[in-house]
């Protein structure tokens, strides 16, 4: 089979690869598409933690196909539609335990730890199955309506201790694929208003077209005194920070209002990740911080049933589909910040 496989010596290849079969309690999955995101670019440049020097692994981890063999014993049939949610907790430590798999110290990932979706065929492993990492799709539903599944999880998994609702005025820093999709939740759960701050013309001139009330260019407007303007003074309930930029961090809490939460969906460069933060303001605002990473079995079967009921909506982030003998030059348009969202599809 094909692949996009990473090389001991730091590099991407297309290369050849024996096709997986399934073993005991095991079920391969023929991939119809696979997205491209922030941790596989960081992939590609050997920067990820766990791709040390030496890694042999194909990546990508944001997977719908279809089941190509089942060893399971569960009634999945050949060629039904699945999304994959990508994080195999060990199902027995204290955050698997409390419903945090994605906090296991001794997970595993689909294109993270094994062989993931770059890939004609990807093998998800017996615990998997188990954990019901695999999720059918509903009949009628095509690839593309579902291949937002992860990323989606992980806004999801992000927004549930903002809980944004009706009269809430949500701040959105960054519209990436992340920050468009913490638009588009928020605004179908009702909210007053979001504002979505970013630097490129486009992607703000996107974010407006998918519903941001105002739109913020803070290369030319100050954030926090922006908010605070379109907010009569009050600040923001919801804060989303979806960008890796240490000041948003800072200027996070100055627009957050009284009794506001914010989230730290971004993470910042390793050995970077100090800010400098006011305290104050979380103590006399009562505010409420918060950081999500990655996401479970739960957050994408809940991200599914979104983008499943509104297939048309998410769809609009995926900006490019490129063949994955073509992954190279895919992969050059992601990191040249052309493309919002792109998907391989062997």
């Amino acid at each position: 089979m094909l692949a996009y496989e990473y090389q001991a010596d730091g590099s991407m290849r297309l290369v050849e690869k024996p096709t997986p079969t399934a073993g005991d309690g095991e079920v391969t999955v023929d991939v119809e598409m696979v997205g491209v995101c922030g941790t596989d670019l960081k992939i590609a440049r050997g920067e990820h933690r766990l791709y040390p020097a030496g890694t042999v692994r194909v990546p990508g981890h944001e997977v719908v196909g279809r089941i190509r063999e089942n060893r399971s014993g569960r009634d999945y049939r050949e060629g039904q539609l699945v999304a994959l949610a990508p994080n195999v907790g060990c199902g027995e430590c204290g955050p698997c335990r409390g419903g945090r798999s994605n906090l296991c110290a001794n997970y595993s990932s689909i294109g993270l730890t094994f062989d993931g979706g770059f890939a004609e065929v990807v093998t998800v492993p017996a615990r998997g199955v188990e954990a019901g990492n695999i999720l059918p799709v509903d009949d009628g539903l095509d690839p593309i309506d579902v291949v937002m599944t992860e990323p989606v999880a992980a806004v999801v998994r992000g927004l549930r201790p903002l809980n944004p609702g009706p009269g809430d005025t949500v701040l959105v820093c960054g519209a990436g694929p992340i920050g468009l999709t913490a638009l588009l939740l928020a605004k179908r759960r009702g909210v007053a208003q979001v504002i979505v701050s970013q630097t490129s013309a486009p992607r703000r001139e996107l974010a407006a077209t998918l519903g941001a009330d105002h739109t913020i260019n803070p290369r030319e407007e100050h954030l926090v005194e922006r908010t605070m303007e379109l907010t009569d003074g009050q600040g923001a309930d919801c804060v989303v920070v979806a960008t890796p930029v240490a000041s948003v961090f800072q200027d996070a809490l100055r627009a957050a209002a009284v009794g506001g939460r914010v989230n730290f969906f971004a993470g910042l460069p390793s050995g970077k990740g100090e800010v400098l933060l006011d305290a104050n303001l979380v103590h006399y605002r009562e505010l409420v911080v918060t950081g999500s990473t990655a996401n479970t079995p739960e957050d994408n079967a809940e991200a599914l049933a979104e983008v499943s009921a509104s297939p048309e909506v998410y769809r609009q982030l995926v900006s490019d589909r490129v063949p994955l003998a073509q992954a190279e030059e895919g992969f050059a348009r992601a990191r040249s910040g052309e493309a919002l969202k792109l998907v391989l599809e062997p």
